[in-house]
C-alpha cells in the first residue's frame, strides 16, 4: 500500500505536468482513477476498534489531518495575498472566508496549495464513515461487520451514482459541489474497507499475469464503450461523460492495475513484502510524504518558473517565457526551445523537494518532542 500511494502520487504529479507517459497508451487515464486510490487506501486502513472512541478518533484525525493543512494553509495564505497583489489571477487576498470556509467548499483559495483540497474532503469522509458505522451498530447490534458494510457499500454506491447522474444534468453546482464531492468519494471509502476485509486474501492468489490481463480487458472493453472518455474530475464532480456507473468501475480497475503493479514491485527482491526491491523502497518513501507532495508540488513548478523567467532575460532565444501564462495558469511549464523533455526537471523537483521538506519537518517535530520529553505518537 506505502508502494501504491507512491504510485498515485507520481501519477497525481504527471497529471498537473500534462504527461501521460504512465497512462498505459491512454488506456489508464489519470484521472479516471488517480485521486480515489487515495481514498480507496484510506478505507483500507480503516480500524474499527476506533468506534468504541469516536470524539478520539475525530479529535486524532483532525490533528493528523487538518493541522498541518491550515498550517500550511496560513503559509500559502500569506503568500497568495502577494501573489494577488502582482497580477496572479489564481490567486486571492487571505480572509477568514478563505482561511476557514473555502477549504472545505472547493479547495482552490490560494492556487498554489489547490492539490491538497482533497485532505478537509477526506476528513469529511472519514467522520462520516465512523459516525454511520457507529449508527447502525447500535440498530444491528451485530456480532460481524458484514451487515454494515453491506449497507454502508451498496448504499453510499448507490448515492454516489445518482450523485454522477445529477452531475451529468448540470445540478450538482454550486452549493451542491460540497456535499456531492463527498457523496461520489464515499463509496470508494467503504471499498476499501470491504477489499481489506473480503477480497484481499482472494484476489492476492491470482497470479500476475491473469490479474493484469483480465484488469486490463476489462479496462479496454469500458474505454471502447466510453469512447476513451474516461476521465473526471473528482473535485468539482464534473466531466462525467459516459454512464453514471462507469466512473467507480474505472476506479476499481485502476486502482486494481496499480495494485498488482505494487505487489509486483515489492516482490521483485526478496518475493516478500517485508523486503522491497530498491524501487519499491524508493515508491515507499515517496508515498510516506505524499501530503508534502500534494501540499507543495506545485509551488516547485512555480519556483522553477520564476528561475526559467530570470533566465528568459538573459537568453530569451532559447528560454520562451510566457509572462501570461505564467500569471494566470498554475500548472504553467516553460520548456527552453519547447523541448517537452523539460518537463521531467518539474517532475523529479516536484517529487523530491518535497519529500526534503517531509523528511526535515518530521526531524524538526522529533527534536522538539524529545526536548520536551513528550512520546511521539503515530
Amino acid at each position: 500500500m506505502g508502494i501504491l500511494t507512491g504510485i498515485s502520487i507520481i501519477l497525481i504529479v504527471l497529471g498537473h505536468l500534462d504527461m501521460n507517459e504512465l497512462s498505459v497508451f491512454g488506456l489508464f487515464p489519470y484521472y479516471s482513477f488517480h485521486v480515489m486510490v487515495f481514498v480507496f487506501i484510506s478505507g483500507y486502513f480503516y480500524n474499527e476498534s476506533k468506534e468504541d472512541n469516536i470524539l478520539s478518533y475525530i479529535g486524532h484525525k483532525a490533528l493528523r489531518l487538518l493541522v498541518p493543512y491550515f498550517i500550511c494553509n496560513l503559509i500559502y495564505g500569506i503568500i497568495s495575498t502577494v501573489l494577488s497583489a502582482n497580477g496572479f489571477s489564481y490567486c486571492a487576498p487571505i480572509s477568514l472566508k478563505n482561511f476557514f470556509i473555502e477549504p472545505f467548499l472547493g479547495g482552490h483559495q490560494f492556487g498554489l496549495n489547490f492539490a491538497s483540497w482533497f485532505v478537509p474532503a477526506l476528513f469529511i469522509i472519514e467522520v462520516i464513515n465512523i459516525i454511520s458505522r457507529k449508527i447502525l451498530s447500535l440498530i444491528f447490534r451485530s456480532r460481524t461487520n458484514l451487515i454494515c458494510d453491506l449497507i454502508l457499500t451498496l448504499g453510499t454506491l448507490a448515492a454516489g451514482i445518482a450523485t454522477v447522474y445529477l452531475a451529468q444534468g448540470g445540478h450538482v453546482w454550486g452549493i451542491y459541489k460540497t456535499p456531492g464531492r463527498i457523496l461520489f468519494m464515499l463509496p470508494v471509502y467503504e471499498l476499501g474497507i470491504i477489499y481489506r476485509r473480503y477480497l484481499e486474501s482472494v484476489e492476492s492468489k491470482v497470479p500476475d499475469a491473469a490479474c493484469l490481463g483480465v484488469v486490463s480487458a476489462a479496462q479496454f472493453v469500458i474505454y471502447l464503450i466510453a469512447g476513451g472518455l474516461l476521465n473526471f474530475s473528482a473535485v468539482w464532480c464534473t466531466s462525467f461523460a459516459s454512464f453514471p456507473f462507469v466512473p467507480y468501475l474505472t476506479i476499481i480497475i485502476g486502482t486494481l492495475f496499480w495494485l498488482r503493479i505494487s505487489r509486483i514491485i515489492a516482490h521483485a527482491s526478496s518475493g516478500t513484502t517485508d523486503m522491497p526491491s530498491f524501487p519499491g523502497r524508493v515508491l515507499d518513501r515517496i508515498g510516506d510524504h505524499s501530503f508534502h507532495i500534494m501540499m507543495h508540488h506545485v509551488t516547485i513548478f512555480f519556483v522553477i518558473n520564476l528561475i526559467m523567467y530570470a533566465l528568459s532575460s538573459r537568453i530569451p532565444a532559447s528560454v520562451p517565457f510566457d509572462i501570461e501564462a505564467f500569471h494566470s495558469d498554475v500548472v504553467y511549464t516553460c520548456l527552453p526551445a519547447d523541448m517537452y523533455v523539460w518537463k521531467i526537471v518539474y517532475l523529479i523537483a516536484g517529487i523530491s523537494i518535497p519529500v526534503f521538506i517531509g523528511v526535515l519537518t518530521r526531524r524538526i517535530y522529533s527534536s522538539l518532542l524529545s526536548r520536551l520529553s513528550i512520546p511521539r505518537q503515530h
